[in-house]
């Protein structure tokens, strides 16, 4: 074969081959780095008053011709100095451990020096080179070098040994990738049939790719979203278009029908690796979660052992899901998450959480470094709640206070520094009783306490960074993240974000909340190869464009829906369900729900606008005899255990009542086709809660703001809704709108085509 081309950094190379030791979540700090920088800076500037002959950032680059690869390798190294004829190159670390316990036994340090050396050695026509190794200690700023003297050719051997051991990786993975692009070439879609839109879809999609564009698709249920958006993209990766599929999703449910999707996939032929990444905790595999190397055996020379398990997995595994993730970490003993992360980088498909692209303190760096990630969004309408809740941040004074008690005689710097936060807290307290309002509101950031928070972070650090446990360590150590977590956010304060305080009976929380996600959405929208969202209910769709980082040439695509109209029959009732009338209702509600449940008799889910409302109309329908319908309902705060079991009754059972809330774990994300479901009834027009956020949604938006707020997310959660009852070209069903606000122009507008003619009830 030709031989293969690879580019790699010297740090990378080295940290692959040679990198061993722990996991440890021990406290580091977040001015590590900028400490460490400053330390390299500080050995820098002193060499150059040194040495006459010195330079630092030695920019180095060799290419090394081996038998299958020609492998390119650059990087900088931190100094070389030339003093007596004798060349030096210097590696520079920094460190907080004390000098008795440095000495020159670190492999990877001295390794990354080694190749630096022989690089600068080849160039300069060498025979022999010097190599220091200098560590600065952050808190004295004192120096401890180490230095030893190297033939060329034995550099030479040492680096082409590690250079044979990556070669051997990276032609696994070259391998990998030409048997999944020859696979690709005479992949077939994997149905018989293409439903009526899918074939529009699938080839949107595709040219959205190639054009390294964003698409926003509304796609009604029943098209077939997911393998219309994973096949195309299979198929650009399959030509070059791409490297990478990430597929995220907000739902577990949502995540299986990926995998299931690139099974069925693989089924027709294709080679592809796709891997589910979980929740660290959620795939932990301990009892107690803590990834100190002391308490766990799985971060213990996590490191020296994680080659071996990546090699394996990527050659024995192709749906690489958290069991199967789970089973090789218990048996080479490393961390289950961590090696999701690290197989990631190798993977042709990854699926998880938005969050993992999105959120500021949670993303994949290593994956958003890399070009070519083809991002699909699925559900997309539920990420701006989510993207608000990502770049928002709040602090309570209950927490300063609790430590500021907890610190008293204890540790007097950092109990002055809560003292003056806390009192901060209080003027905001004492301000919202003159006012005599709970929640104040502010288009600035608040200045004045981030001097203190910023002093809190230093101090903190300080002690924390010793690693000494103490008394009220754990809760110092959760408020240090709260408020670089806070202070971080500050960071982002701009015109898109209100600055909330609000009252919690003698508490006080204050949020900085981001009202418009889309700019920070934009910038790691940027980082993406080609975007695609879709959901059933991105209506309006100019809205969900504008709140998700799109602009007005931004590609969009409406998709009809590809069931037959009179399939699902809908109706409405005009009852006024608006929350000062709900009461004197109620028996009209329960009238109608009644008449309509008997014309056909089946499973009903009946959607309550909220708790409260469902409690109401549960007692309500208990009071009548209806003796064909077993009644149940949604309990607050469900296990997942409980909802699938829940579920089930609705696959065993017929002639059940369900008592569901609207906007709830049922309201999507559920499949009950044929007579699982065969009609819903849906109070109210879905308004979300009046809250401080909404009412801070509907002042910033102005003109549009009511509708942003509260008519848009509830005409969401009314879709969703509706869209549980037909989920195959079979099912028929029928729905009922309880609310006579849905007669109105505003509504009949927004109400979907398939849905009419809607008749009264």
């Amino acid at each position: 074969m030709d031989k293969i081309i690879i580019k790699e950094s010297v740090r990378n190379l080295v940290e692959f081959c040679l990198k061993k030791g722990d996991i440890d979540n021990r406290f580091s700090g977040s001015a590590r780095a900028t400490e460490g920088i400053k330390a390299h800076q500080k050995i820098q500037e002193d060499n150059k008053k040194i040495y006459e002959n010195y330079k630092k950032e030695v920019y180095l680059s060799y290419e090394f011709e081996l038998k299958n690869s020609v492998i390119n390798i650059e990087g900088r190294a931190d100094g070389v100095i030339i003093e007596q004829n004798n060349s030096i190159v210097e590696e520079i670390k920094s460190t907080y451990k004390s000098f008795t316990n440095i000495d020159d036994s670190n492999e990877v340090h001295w390794a990354q020096a080694k190749v630096y050396a022989f690089i600068y050695g080849k160039q300069n026509d060498l025979k022999e080179i010097y190599i220091r190794l200098s560590y600065m200690q952050l808190e004295t700023y004192e120096v401890k070098s180490f230095e030893k003297k190297f033939q060329m050719e034995e550099l030479e051997e040492f680096i082409l040994k590690i250079l044979y051991e990556y070669e051997k990786f990276s032609i696994l993975i070259f391998k990998q990738k030409n048997e999944r692009n020859e696979s690709i070439k005479n992949l077939k879609f994997p149905f018989e049939e293409y439903r009526a839109g899918q074939r529009k879809l699938i080839n949107i999609s595709y040219q959205t790719i190639k054009e390294k564009e964003i698409l926003f698709t509304q796609a009604p249920t029943g098209i077939g979203k997911t393998i219309s958006t994973i096949f195309p993209a299979v198929k650009a990766i399959g030509e070059g278009i791409g490297e990478r599929i990430v597929y995220l999703t907000a739902k577990t449910i949502n995540r299986e029908v990926a995998e299931d999707t690139f099974e069925k996939l693989r089924h027709e032929g294709l080679s592809f690796k796709n891997i589910t990444i979980t929740a660290k905790e959620k795939i932990c595999i301990n009892e107690s979660f803590d990834c100190n190397p002391e308490k766990c055996i799985y971060a213990q020379d996590y490191y020296g052992k994680v080659k071996d398990a990546i090699t394996y997995i990527i050659e024995h595994e192709e749906r690489i899901s958290s069991e199967i993730l789970q089973k090789y970490a218990e048996s080479y003993k490393v961390c289950p998450f961590e090696l999701s992360l690290d197989i990631s980088l190798y993977c042709d498909g990854i699926i998880g959480d938005y969050n993992y692209v999105f959120d500021p303190r949670a993303s994949l760096g290593r994956l958003l470094e890399s070009a070519g990630n083809i991002v699909l969004i699925d559900e997309a309408h539920n990420l701006i709640d989510r993207a608000r809740s990502m770049y928002s941040a709040s602090l309570c004074k209950s927490q300063i206070l609790q430590c500021k008690k907890l610190t008293k005689g204890k540790l007097n710097k950092i109990h002055n520094l809560l003292g003056k936060i806390n009192n901060y807290f209080i003027d905001i307290r004492n301000e919202c009783d003159h006012k005599d309002v709970q929640w104040l509101c502010e288009k600035e950031e608040p200045k004045e306490l981030n001097k203190h928070l910023q002093l809190y972070l230093k101090e903190s650090e300080e002690i924390l960074v010793r690693g000494n446990r103490f008394e009220c360590y754990e809760d110092i150590l959760q408020l240090y993240f709260d408020v670089n977590s806070f202070v971080s956010t500050m960071q982002l304060y701009d015109e898109n974000y209100i600055t909330c305080m609000e009252k919690e009976n003698q508490d006080m929380r204050l949020t900085l909340y981001c009202v418009n996600p889309a700019k920070n959405l934009k910038e790691y929208l940027s980082k993406c190869y080609s975007v695609i969202f879709f959901s059933a209910t991105i209506s309006p769709i100019k809205y969900y464009i504008y709140m998700l980082g799109g602009h007005d040439e931004t590609y969009r695509l409406k998709l009809p829906s590809p069931f037959k109209k009179e399939n699902l029959k809908v109706y409405v009732s005009c009852i006024n369900i608006r929350y000062t009338h709900r009461q004197r209702t109620l028996k009209s509600v329960k009238n109608k729900i009644i008449k309509f449940i008997s014309k056909n008799i089946g499973n009903y889910i009946i959607f309550s606008p909220s708790y409260a409302y469902m409690e109401l109309l549960w007692e309500e329908m208990n009071q009548v005899n209806i003796n064909e319908f077993q009644l149940i309902k949604q309990k607050p705060n469900m296990k997942e255990e409980e909802k699938s079991e829940f579920l089930r009754s609705f696959k065993i059972n017929n002639n059940l009542l369900m008592f569901c809330v609207l906007g709830g774990m049922f309201s999507e994300g559920i499949d009950l086709p044929g007579e699982q479901l065969i009609g819903s009834i849906i109070i109210g027009v879905g308004y979300p809660m009046i809250s401080v956020k909404n009412e801070i949604i509907k002042d910033f938006y102005g003109q549009n703001g009511y509708d942003y707020a509260y008519v848009f997310p509830g005409i969401n959660k009314v879709q969703q809704a509706v869209g549980r009852v037909i989920r195959t070209e079979t099912d028929t069903g029928r729905i009922l709108l309880i609310d006579d606000r849905y007669i109105t122009n505003k509504y009949e507008v927004l109400l979907p085509n398939e849905w009419h003619p809607i008749n009264k009830y």
